[in-house]
């Protein structure tokens, strides 16, 4: 993998987790909302259950691509 295509693969992966994140806030958002007397419960409870797969998928994908990056000469 040339330096150009690990830092392009680098640079998506940060994207894609950040992307995954807010479309994490935004369900937990709309799922404590249909529920306003018990909003902050559910918010978070939704909010932490998404969370652990999208950072695991980030740190699994982080590794993945550190075993390839280039060896800067």
């Amino acid at each position: 993998m040339s330096e150009y295509t690990f830092f392009l693969f680098h640079k998506l992966l940060v994207t894609a987790v950040n992307l995954l994140v807010l479309g994490a806030l935004f369900i937990a958002m709309y799922r404590a909302s249909l529920y306003p007397d018990e909003f902050t419960p559910i918010f978070f409870s939704t909010l932490f259950t998404l969370f652990g797969p999208i950072f695991l998928l980030g740190y699994i994908g982080k590794r993945y691509l550190n075993k390839r990056r280039p060896v800067l000469a």
